[in-house]
């Protein structure tokens, strides 16, 4: 092997700022619609927490509120993110330091930028009053998806103008 197709392991900081992205993209893709709907029952219905547990069980499974099926879907392009950390993050060793760095800025912001769209979605869907409003649930994966390459671009761009 020669020394530039040599894996060299990655730093302590990129390895758990790796598995921090891996696992906390699946968690927030999984609790996401939990939070959202108790955030909007809670403030925008001004319901007690309490109520919103009551019915757990008709919750998830219900025919009208199938709140398992949405965690399952809006975990859908957190995991591709997740994915897409390992290898993005996984090979950066090889490139050094100013790749990683640049990298790590540029995931946050894809993070941040599914983030603020998911929060967007589920709040504006959760709130409508339409009785079609729910489609939108199809919808936000695509939207999560559509975020995730921008945010990472910007994320670049930026990183290239600060981190030298």
């Amino acid at each position: 092997m020669t020394a530039s197709s040599e894996s060299i392991p990655a730093g302590p900081r990129t390895r758990g700022l790796t598995l921090a992205l891996y696992w906390g993209s699946l968690v927030v893709g999984v609790l996401m619609p939990w939070v959202m709907q108790i955030g909007v029952e809670v403030w925008y219905r001004q319901q007690a927490p309490a109520a919103f547990f009551d019915g757990l069980y008709l919750r998830l499974f219900g025919p009208d509120s199938g709140l398992l099926f949405l965690s399952l879907l809006s975990a859908a392009p957190f995991a591709i993110y997740a994915v897409f950390v390992l290898f993005h993050l996984g090979i950066t060793p090889r490139h050094g330091a100013l790749v990683t760095r640049r990298r790590r800025l540029a995931l946050l912001l894809a993070a941040a930028a599914m983030i603020a769209v998911s929060v967007w979605g589920h709040y504006a869907i959760l709130t409508a009053r339409g009785s079609t409003a729910s489609i939108g649930f199809l919808f936000l994966p695509i939207y999560l998806l559509m975020a995730m390459p921008i945010g990472y671009g910007l994320g670049r761009l930026i990183a290239r103008r600060w981190i030298r």
